[in-house]
């Protein structure tokens, strides 16, 4: 079969995806539903493993190393859960690994040292992101050709939601009733979300038939446009570990906040992330990706610079801010940057994988940060990742120019946002 078939193929499946019902049904409010509980659950404890770590006596580079341990359990299981997206939405093996997601919950809960927590936090990262290459593809194409930025941004926006509000009561949860009651909040929390992934009606899903070959799949995947955009997805990713999990850290020790009001911070930064990615999807579907990539580099940048030269905790809240849109903005541009052109058959595979290399991010991220932070000082963290988005944003600029460039020689005036497109109107 040659590669015009595989592309009809593709093309075909993807309109009898769309058309066979991800739209406003029980199964697309289910699959926002359990997202945004399941990752309500998981930000209660990551907003609280700083204060879990200091308690337990352990450093700020052993968090750090111990939360990329974490993403790196992320990265070498997402690309397999990708690879078996459309084999595991049924009731059963969804039940199972949530399952094997709440035995690793109690076991983080009762380890106590750095080794215990470095292992169980790798084991966590390895289960807990099971079902987001399949969720995730569903909310991508759950609003038909054309609109995968909107659908993008949808995603975000529940899976934010839930961060967002495990980021906001964590901490005050902590210092209230302790780490121990707690962890009995985050069981019962992901057990809701459990219910609500098993209880999808997943024949009614119409989920596309996987491609056979897992190595073949990955290699059909991996094409020049789809790198270019996931390694932008890795800069991204790395960008937001300031966030994610040093925030805390820095609202606490360097701009003399609560750890109440760093909870707060932190809800805030999320709820603007989900938010821009919601209400700048239109923006990547009406503008295409590649034009909207670099803008949101550029409001990292700025946002990181900006809290570099922030003198009060109200000039930090505002720079952070402006950091966490650049990155929901991202959110949003980057996965249909790099989908474009992967037949629907590899879809599953192709989210899997790019959630892989956001993962990488993830993993070097708290690395990169940590080590800056203990061998430079603070501030050289606020330039560590402004240097970094704003590189980012040129390499997306000149990219996008020189495509531009070429297609003008080559006499093609089609946009280069792909197939499907809506146009501007």
């Amino acid at each position: 079969m040659d590669s015009l078939d595989v592309k009809q193929i593709g093309t075909n499946e993807r309109r009898s995806a769309v058309q066979s019902g991800l739209r406003p049904t029980t199964v697309a409010r289910l699959v926002y539903a359990s997202t945004a509980v399941v990752w309500s659950s998981y930000s209660l404890l990551s907003v609280t493993l700083p204060f879990r770590f200091e308690a337990l006596g352990l450093s700020v580079v052993e968090y750090g190393v111990a939360v990329a341990v974490f993403a790196l359990g992320m990265l070498a299981t997402e690309s397999v859960w990708g690879l078996f997206a459309f084999r595991i939405g049924r009731s059963g093996p969804i039940v199972i690994l949530g399952s094997a997601v709440i035995i690793v919950y109690t076991i983080i809960a009762m380890s106590t040292s750095f080794v215990a927590l470095t292992i169980s936090l790798a084991l966590f990262g390895m289960l807990i992101i099971f079902p987001v290459p399949l969720f995730r593809w569903m909310a991508l194409v759950a609003r038909g050709p054309g609109t995968e930025g909107s659908g993008s941004g949808r995603f975000g926006l529940f899976f934010g939601l839930g961060m967002v509000v495990g980021s906001a009561v964590g901490p005050y949860l902590y210092v209230t009733i302790g780490f121990e009651a707690l962890v009995w909040v985050m069981l019962v929390t992901y057990g809701v979300g459990l219910t609500l992934m098993a209880v999808l009606p997943w024949n009614e899903a119409h989920l596309p038939r996987a491609a056979p070959g897992a190595l073949s799949q990955v290699r059909r995947v991996l094409t020049a446009p789809f790198v270019y955009a996931a390694g932008l997805a890795v800069l991204a990713y790395l960008c937001f570990t300031l966030i994610m999990n040093f925030l805390q850290i820095y609202s606490v020790t360097v701009f003399h906040g609560t750890p109440a009001e760093a909870g707060y911070v932190i809800g805030l930064a999320r709820a603007t992330m989900l938010l821009a990615g919601f209400l700048l999807g239109g923006s990547v579907d009406r503008f295409g990706p590649a034009r909207t990539a670099p803008l949101g580099f550029l409001l990292v940048a700025a946002g990181a610079f900006g809290t570099l030269f922030s003198a009060s905790y109200g000039e930090m809240i505002v720079a952070t801010t402006v950091l966490a849109a650049g990155l929901g903005w991202l959110s949003a541009a980057l996965l249909p940057l790099g989908m474009k052109t992967v037949p629907v058959a590899l879809q599953g595979t192709a989210v899997g994988v790019f959630g892989s290399f956001e993962d990488l991010g993830l993993l070097v991220g708290p690395v990169m940060i940590s080590a800056a932070y203990a061998a430079y000082g603070s501030p050289s963290i606020f330039t560590l990742v402004g240097g970094i988005a704003a590189v980012a944003a040129i390499t997306a600029l000149l990219a996008r120019l020189l495509t531009e460039r070429a297609k003008g020689r080559n006499g093609d005036s089609t946009d280069s946002t792909g197939p499907g497109r809506r146009a501007p109107g």
